[in-house]
């Protein structure tokens, strides 16, 4: 049964963040940060998380003001896995935000991976109001976090191994419902809501003799987060 735990965002200044992160020595990188012009805009947000066991452990999400294309917020706040989190609501944005987001960042520096819920900023109100449910386990994210970054140099990019494309736009359809290549396996490749009849767990998870690479030692992939990650869409997938 899926979870929802709700979160109230606060909201600081990326360079106070920075400068008393690096007062602790915490390794996280941030975008150098001037002097920031601001715009008044008052600004709550209260997020519903869905599949709240997809919860990033060593990836993070922000909440955070974006400009353009980049992938570096202007200002951002880390959005901890508390039950509830409550804070004095944004009073102001940095001048030139284009909108306001909800995003996967990367783990040692603040830049976006994965955009979970994206709020465009209307420069002639003064407030804005946000009450949203985040889906933690969308297979857009499954796509963004883990096949994109790590899985496309051998199934897709520079070949398929497997017979599969997890490439973006041919990874899903190449994946549900799809019978596994795998010798004497009579399970699908992934099959919705079901751990044990979703072949990709077995090769993420244990050495299959049958299987010319062994997944479970591939460096890349975090058991903590992108395995974790992998489950919960299975478990909670209902695109049709």
């Amino acid at each position: 049964m899926k979870q929802k735990n709700i979160i109230k965002i606060p909201f600081l200044l990326c360079w106070i963040a920075g400068f008393l992160l690096a007062a602790c020595d915490s390794g996280d990188i941030y975008p150098e940060k001037k002097h920031v012009e601001e715009m008044k805009m008052s600004v709550n947000a209260v997020f519903h998380f869905e599949n709240i066991e997809a919860f990033p452990q060593n990836y993070r999400i922000v909440w955070g003001a974006f400009i353009g294309t980049s992938p570096y917020p202007l200002a951002s706040e880390i959005v901890s896995a508390s039950e509830s989190w409550e804070a004095e609501p944004l009073q102001s944005v940095p001048k030139g935000t284009s909108y306001m987001a909800l995003a996967l960042v990367e783990k040692t520096e603040i830049k976006a991976k994965y955009i979970f819920a994206k709020f465009p900023i209307d420069n002639s109100s003064t407030a804005m109001n946000i009450s949203e449910t985040v889906d933690l386990a969308r297979f857009e994210r499954v796509q963004a976090q883990v096949f994109t970054p790590q899985c496309i140099q051998c199934h897709g990019g520079g070949g398929l191994a497997a017979e599969l494309d997890l490439t973006e736009n041919n990874a899903y359809a190449n994946l549900v419902d799809v019978p596994s290549l795998a010798d004497n396996s009579p399970k699908n490749r992934v099959t919705k809501h079901s751990l044990q009849n979703s072949f990709l767990i077995d090769v993420l998870t244990t050495q299959i003799p049958t299987v010319t690479t062994n997944h479970v030692t591939l460096s890349t992939l975090d058991a903590d987060d992108d395995i974790a990650l992998v489950r919960a869409w299975i478990m909670n997938e209902n695109e049709e």
